[in-house]
């Protein structure tokens, strides 16, 4: 199990080769650009993975929680909960 955040936005092919390789026991998390992915991408065909996004980095950006399919929101607390209960980590 692992936890990856996924920061830069879809046109970056490292961002999408993390999704690929991730696996149904990870998680990924869209922080900053990668939220992108959460509003203009259908992550169940991206990966196995859970999803999460950054509810704040969303709102940054002008997207509201409706814009958002298939991806459970979290806040800041709610990052630093999954980063302490992973073992691993791919950035």
């Amino acid at each position: 199990m692992a936890l990856i955040l996924v920061k830069y936005g879809v046109d970056n092919p490292a961002e999408r080769v993390k999704l690929e390789i991730a696996n149904e026991n990870d998680k990924v998390v869209f922080i900053q650009n990668g939220v992108f992915f959460a509003v203009v991408e259908d992550v169940t065909k991206l990966t196995k993975a859970e999803v999460y996004a950054l509810k704040n980095d969303l709102e940054a950006r002008g997207f509201c929680t409706a814009d958002v399919k298939n991806v459970k929101l979290i806040d800041y607390d709610g990052l630093v909960e999954l980063i302490e209960k992973e073992e691993k980590f791919i950035g």
